[in-house]
């Protein structure tokens, strides 16, 4: 999860880089434009834009490099800050509160407001208001020289240097460089609305594929339980009542361990008890008896509850797959921890298919929903003739799980006395 909002965060970031270069060099050009009207003299002012273009590289170099969501925030935060500095030396430069540069702080507030955590929004407009309004009382007082950039000899409406600068740079310059901004703004934010609608449509129908496989679910555990169990408690009954008492024994037994095998398909008990790899060796060891040989490689560690649960239902799910559908001759699992991660792998050596062509089941579509929910990430990579590979890595401290309430909360991880590696070891024929 937190990986995600980082890159989510930063290519939003890099995406307001981007406006503001285009708005950057609009208005270069305009300082270039200007520059050719009579009686307006040459300013070293004019530099600025350029300068502050060139400004945005190492900013984006800076944003690339972040690793965390408040880093991020920072470094726009501080940028932003230097832009409201520098923009109130341009006010003072440009003629203070006698033209239109009040305008000049319109982007870097929106920019901050728009991006920024609330607080640092908040600072970023008070350096904004806080700088024009110091620059206007500092000249009003005298403390500055009231500077104005135009050599006019009459009324501004009748200058027409002043006229056509303040049309171009207030008129043309700020609303359509605003327009474009704001639109910019708007299809990001767009692509994330319908972003969200598509995942809430395929929650949607995960939901409604959830609703069958738990009544499949439902009906066959009751087969089993009718077909099976009762059958043999029947069985019993008669048993007893006919005097045969070791039958009965005997049934009775069968019917007991019936029970128990239903109990550890649905829950195993050593993943409580023992951890994940007991349990995931348990499970691998029933594939010796169809005929599958597995290469295992899984870490003698335990994890949080939650984490061992999703892994071992996601390795449980792929391992079905393989048995039903690849033909699979052999199949190898490998789970370790990397760098605060939880990585695991199933890959076979069967028929494979292409993804392209087929149709996510409600398998893939629940393996992928358990470990999204933990803020982990799953990939399946297959092709015809050349096997399936599903990998996933889960968060070992999954505090910011997006939705977590039909799942147990996760414990600290728990001490192991066994090794964290293990060499590779065949289950099988």
């Amino acid at each position: 999860m937190r990986e995600e909002r980082l890159q989510e965060t930063r290519a939003i970031i890099e995406r307001t880089i981007l406006v503001r270069r285009v708005t950057l060099g609009t208005f270069c050009l305009i300082a270039l434009a200007v520059l050719g009207f009579p009686r307006f003299p040459f300013n070293p002012l004019f530099a600025v834009p350029f300068a502050w273009l060139l400004l945005t590289f190492p900013f984006g170099w800076l944003i690339r490099r972040q690793r965390h969501v408040r880093a991020l925030h920072n470094v726009h935060a501080a940028f932003l800050s230097a832009e409201a500095l520098l923009i109130t030396y341009l006010v003072h430069r440009l003629g203070g509160v006698a033209w239109v540069g009040v305008l000049f702080y319109l982007f870097t507030v929106m920019y901050a407001n728009f991006f920024l955590p609330k607080h640092a929004g908040y600072v970023v407009t008070a350096l904004a208001v806080g700088g024009y309004a110091l620059v206007g009382l500092l000249e009003y007082f005298g403390v500055l020289a009231h500077i104005f950039p135009f050599a006019r000899e009459e009324a501004p409406h009748r200058d027409l240097a002043y006229v056509l600068t303040t049309i171009l740079v207030g008129g043309v310059g700020f609303y359509s460089i605003l327009a474009f901004t704001v639109r910019a703004f708007a299809s990001l934010y767009e692509r994330k609305n319908l972003e969200l609608l598509r995942r809430e449509r395929a929650l949607a129908r995960l939901s409604a594929k959830l609703l069958t496989a738990q009544e499949e679910e439902r009906r066959r555990i009751a087969r089993k339980i009718h077909d099976e169990v009762g059958q043999i408690l029947a069985a019993a009954r008669w048993a007893l009542s006919a005097g045969e008492r070791e039958e009965a024994e005997r049934l009775l037994a069968q019917g007991i361990e019936a029970l128990r095998d239903l109990a550890r398909e649905l829950r195993p008990p050593l993943l409580d008890e023992a951890g994940l790899a007991p349990a995931l060796r348990r499970l691998l060891g029933n594939y010796a008896s169809v005929g599958i040989e597995v290469v295992e490689e899984i870490e003698e560690k335990r994890y949080p509850e939650l984490v061992e649960t999703v892994a071992f239902r996601v390795i449980q799910e792929a391992l079905e797959n393989v048995r039903r559908h690849a033909q699979a001759r052999r199949v190898w699992v490998r789970v370790e921890e990397e760098n605060g991660w939880l990585l695991g792998e199933v890959r076979d050596d069967g028929r494979g298919f292409d993804p392209a062509q087929t149709t996510p089941g409600l398998g893939l579509s629940g393996m992928r929903e358990w470990v999204e929910l933990l803020g982990g990430t799953l990939v399946l990579e297959a092709r015809p003739g050349q096997g399936t590979r599903v990998s996933f890595r889960l968060p070992l401290h999954p505090h910011g799980a997006k939705d977590s309430s039909h799942l147990d909360e996760g414990a600290p991880p728990k001490d192991s006395a066994a090794p964290a590696a293990r060499a590779p070891r065949r289950v099988g024929p």
